[in-house]
């Protein structure tokens, strides 16, 4: 063969690997479907790291380890709740290691940060931060959220509000100073009017607040009938506890998305006694797939679940049933079978618009007991009502989905 013909071929043969080796650098190894928890283990929200990735191999546990005929490998990383290290984490573990799905995003900072990376290199993220911006103006075709839209969360929390306690009509809002609590008091607003309730004062908090006092002084000596709290983690214990020492008990205290079961140990009964709380997720929650859920649990770690771990544990469950159903570990597979998707999850009857990829799903309010009603140390609340009523579609922003 003449020599001109050889070299040809080479560089032939070398531009054809140059570009199949994306492909192969981001392919799963044969037989195995590598998954990923990007979660924070330091920061605000460190107390949910671990704590979703035990949620997260459980629910591998309870599906033998493998799926469709695949292995299952499973990552966890840091995110430091910065979106940068989130970014970093998430191209990393893709490149380096062929992850193509992932949870995590307890941060909605961290995660939108993180969706530019699902769409640009075709990685499925189910989300759990609550910005409206996942499902609403930077959704995208490889982000799911699992958690509740916000506007579920503000309107089933004050519709409870409204018919148990008629008298109460105003309201103090203490907002987190970033994209969820921004979107926490948007739809607050929203639903107010809906309701009927007048909104008096609402005052910005810097993430990771540690002094309260100039806000809440603010709160008593306006005299709302509520004090409505538009923050999370580390932030709205420390707003709570500082709130308590006002003596302020005729202002009730409500969270539409504040406290979760893993945090309510950090304030002590008298703190909690009272306070309206809505959750994506509360161990009473009466369907198969939560006890099942809750039995396996309990039974390994000796202590109920609450929101961070059965996130973890829904999310898989649900990408894995997917993979089942569509009988392929490919993303875009896997995409277009949760796009149709319709099933009785943890939380109840389940599905996903494929409109914005919100996750649909009931929301749940919680009532917080005082200490003479616990039944047992982790007796904290009882369930007092189950919303479900969507963003309105002319509200959403989201502008449509690409093409695989």
């Amino acid at each position: 063969m003449p020599i001109a013909m050889t070299r040809r071929h080479l560089m032939l043969s070398t531009a054809a690997l140059a570009a199949a080796a994306p492909r192969m650098a981001w392919g799963q190894k044969a037989g195995t479907v590598t998954m990923g928890v990007i979660t924070p283990t330091t920061g605000t929200f460190a107390y949910a790291g671990d704590l979703v990735v035990r949620g997260a191999n459980l629910a591998i546990e309870m599906h033998g380890g493998k799926v469709a005929s695949h292995e299952i490998k499973l990552l966890t990383r840091d995110d430091e709740g910065k979106p940068a290290s989130g970014v970093r984490r998430v191209q990393e573990a893709a490149t380096s290691d062929g992850m193509r799905y992932f949870i995590g995003a307890y941060s909605s900072a961290v995660g939108l940060a993180e969706s530019e990376v699902a769409q640009r290199e075709k990685l499925l993220q189910f989300a759990a931060g609550g910005s409206e911006d996942f499902t609403g103006s930077r959704c995208g075709r490889y982000t799911f959220q699992w958690s509740a839209h916000p506007y579920t969360a503000v309107r089933s929390t004050l519709e409870h509000v409204r018919k148990a306690f008629p008298q109460k009509k105003t309201i103090y809002t203490l907002t987190a100073d970033y994209v969820f609590g921004h979107a926490l008091l948007k739809y607050t607003k929203i639903a107010a009017a809906e309701l009927g309730f007048e909104l008096v004062g609402n005052d910005n908090h810097p993430f990771g607040e540690r002094q309260y006092t100039q806000y809440l002084t603010k709160v008593v000596a306006t005299k709302p009938d509520i004090l409505l709290l538009n923050t999370a983690g580390a932030d709205a214990v420390t707003a709570i506890r500082q709130f308590a020492s006002f003596g302020a008990a005729n202002i009730a205290v409500v969270g539409p998305w504040t406290l979760e079961v893993d945090q309510l140990p950090e304030l002590a009964p008298e703190m909690r006694s009272g306070m309206i709380l809505g959750q994506n997720y509360y161990p009473d929650i009466d369907t198969p797939a939560n006890k099942a859920f809750v039995a396996s649990y309990s039974k390994k770690f000796s202590a109920l679940p609450g929101y961070s771990s059965a996130y973890g544990y829904d999310a898989f469950r649900t990408v894995l049933m997917a993979m089942e159903q569509a009988r392929s570990v490919e993303v875009a597979d896997v995409v277009r079978t949760l796009e149709g998707m319709s099933w009785d999850g943890v939380l109840g009857r389940m599905s996903i618009d494929p409109k914005t990829h919100q996750l649909v799903r009931p929301y749940f309010v919680v009532r917080c007991k005082a200490q003479a009603e616990m039944k047992s140390p982790a007796d904290f609340a009882e369930i007092v009502a189950l919303g479900d009523k969507q963003q309105p579609a002319d509200q959403n922003q989201c502008k449509g989905m690409a093409e695989l």
